[in-house]
């Protein structure tokens, strides 16, 4: 983790000029039942689940890399309650409220595959939009699949079936988990999904590269690809950088995260200036914001501390929203708002 606070040396011009910057999160997971617990305590009268004492516990206890890695979403602070429609809505409005106060103008949420195939997703995840937009009017958000390989064939197919239908209903992309993570994968099956879903306009992207540099060439080779989750580690070859740049692909760097589970040493060494430098589009994201305790807005101080300057830092906002899954009209919409 960042040793110092972000905003340490930097002038109130600084920060005023950062605070500023209309910010997009491509890569944001549903944190579902943390989001609920925000809900329930505040309901309750009560703390919610104290993340800062896990984080403190993982880093103490647990190697960093795979094994920090699988522990992501495995406590669950309260149950999952996606049969309550009200509940439901309100967990995404929680997240996307989140967002927003923080500094986002645009995200895109991943859900998984039960989320995903849940009677009336898409009109639900607006109303959760809207919800969040009577605070916080300049927010835009989009829906994700995320696409697990490892899960049975037919339940694979049903989840394929289910996105390519949920197009029509304004699901933006999918997203590809699979496994192995650390080592080569057969990605055969995922490019002939991609082709699929590229065919009725879904955004693809897939998790790679975090870890290790595994994958990611057979990522950016993906039908449809324009972005990758994470991929940082693309930083020690220069022809997996010539790759993504040759393919015009954006990596989703979620600094924070990357630093928590080990992916990078520590934030301090984190490779994003030095893929900055080499021409690789980037944009930044969270991850998982709430369980590894940072916001949108704090990933700008990050990356600003690691020396970015505030037009890097507009540039960042701008590659987001250029490679985003939104119509295009929104997109446009959030372009102006970043200004020349």
């Amino acid at each position: 983790m960042l040793s110092t606070d972000p905003t340490n040396a930097m002038t109130s011009d600084c920060l005023r000029a950062i605070d500023a910057i209309p910010k997009a999160d491509l890569h944001l997971h549903q944190e579902a039942e943390r989001c609920l617990d925000r809900i329930f305590s505040r309901r309750d009268g009560r703390p919610p689940y104290d993340w800062s004492a896990w984080r403190r516990q993982i880093i103490e206890t647990v190697p960093a890399g795979q094994e920090r890695l699988r522990l992501i979403g495995t406590v669950k602070p309260v149950p999952l309650a996606d049969d309550d429609d009200d509940l439901f809505v309100a967990r995404f409005a929680e997240l996307l409220e989140f967002e927003a106060e923080a500094g986002a103008h645009y995200v895109e949420v991943r859900g998984d595959g039960r989320t995903i195939r849940k009677a009336r997703f898409m009109e639900l995840f607006r109303q959760a939009e809207q919800r969040a937009q009577e605070k916080y009017p300049q927010l835009r958000a989009e829906a994700i699949a995320i696409i697990m390989t490892t899960l049975p064939a037919d339940e694979v197919a049903a989840i394929a079936d289910e996105c390519v239908r949920a197009r029509g209903d304004g699901l933006a992309g999918v997203d590809f988990l699979y496994q192995p993570y650390l080592t080569d994968a057969d990605w055969t099956p995922i490019h002939r999904l991609a082709e699929r879903f590229a065919e009725v306009g879904l955004g693809v992207t897939a998790h790679a590269g975090e870890m290790s540099t595994a994958n990611i060439a057979a990522a950016a080779q993906t039908p449809g690809l324009t972005r990758i989750g994470h991929g940082i580690h693309a930083a020690s070859e220069p022809g997996l950088i010539d790759l993504l740049i040759d393919r015009g692909i954006t990596l989703e760097c979620a600094l924070t995260c990357n630093a928590f589970l080990g992916a990078t040493p520590s934030l301090e060494e984190h490779p994003l200036p030095q893929l900055i430098e080499a021409g690789v589009s980037v944009a930044l994201a969270t991850d998982n914001p709430i369980q590894v305790g940072t916001t949108i807005g704090r990933e700008y101080l990050v990356a600003a501390s690691l020396g970015l300057t505030i037009r890097q830092l507009h540039d960042i906002a701008r590659n987001a929203i250029q490679a985003s899954f939104t119509t295009p009209d929104r997109r446009a919409e959030l372009l102006a708002r970043l200004g020349p």
